[in-house]
């Protein structure tokens, strides 16, 4: 997806497959629910005075990367109408998060927050550092973004097994005899 601020400023995310060579962790049964589910991410950017940096890392879990669609979607929604309050949606992995506040009917602001390998290459990298590229938009153009992100995310179901059946419980069955 790209998304393109009036000034100029944009970024484009997408999947690009499934982070490789992921080793299960020592203690099955206490990781985290998804652990090989992680989804290498490609970001593209520039900001508004046309900086540009792009990295490829595992930042989202395919679950994740499908909640953001909705989340893209929801704050579309919202800048319809003129009380939508400020919203926030961060990950797992603290690379990416993104707010959102409405400007006025159909506009609204959405910061992406880089940090840690996400950061642009000119910034120092201490933990607690937070690039935030802020992107001025239609509610139209947001839609837009988020239906092509969740077309990307359908290339991507979740990895995870489940421990339980899907199909339901079988039928009973007479034993002959």
């Amino acid at each position: 997806m790209e998304i393109r601020s009036d000034d100029g400023a944009r970024v484009r995310v997408r999947p690009v497959g499934y982070q490789p060579g992921i080793d299960p962790p020592d203690d099955l049964d206490g990781a985290t629910p998804g652990w090989h589910d992680w989804l290498l991410i490609e970001v593209d950017a520039r900001t508004a005075d046309g900086q540009t940096w792009s990295h490829h890392y595992p930042s989202l879990m395919v679950e994740e990367a499908r909640a953001l669609g909705g989340w893209l979607h929801g704050q579309a929604t919202a800048a319809l109408g003129l009380s939508a309050p400020p919203a926030t949606v961060r990950f797992t992995e603290p690379n990416l998060a993104l707010r959102s506040r409405v400007l006025r009917r159909r506009r609204l602001e959405l910061i992406v927050e880089f940090s840690a390998e996400s950061l642009p290459p000119w910034m120092r990298r201490p933990s607690s550092t937070i690039y935030p590229l802020i992107l001025t938009v239609s509610a139209d153009a947001l839609a837009t973004a988020a239906e092509h992100w969740a077309e990307h995310c359908e290339a991507y179901p979740p990895r995870t097994q489940s421990r339980f059946p899907t199909h339901g419980p079988q039928p009973y069955r007479r034993r002959a005899g």
